[in-house]
């Protein structure tokens, strides 16, 4: 069995440090029906939710730097 030297690279600890450091999260609570309804447009659709959700946080900055 190999020990890991001090030196090595830790890439789970390099990505949750990222993470960390230029990530935050958001949430929000909505009824159930929106949210099932919603799950299955985007699986439909083919994207993922969180892909809709950073699209449509891109469009509001647009329109408030137009105004």
């Amino acid at each position: 069995m190999s020990r890991k030297a001090s030196s090595d690279f830790d890439q789970i600890k390099y990505q949750n440090q990222w993470i960390k450091e230029n990530t935050k999260p958001i949430s929000g609570r909505y009824k159930a029906e929106l949210v099932d309804e919603f799950k299955a447009a985007c699986k439909k659709l083919g994207v993922s939710q969180s892909e809709v959700i950073r699209s449509a946080m891109e469009e509001t900055i647009k329109k408030a730097e137009g105004k």
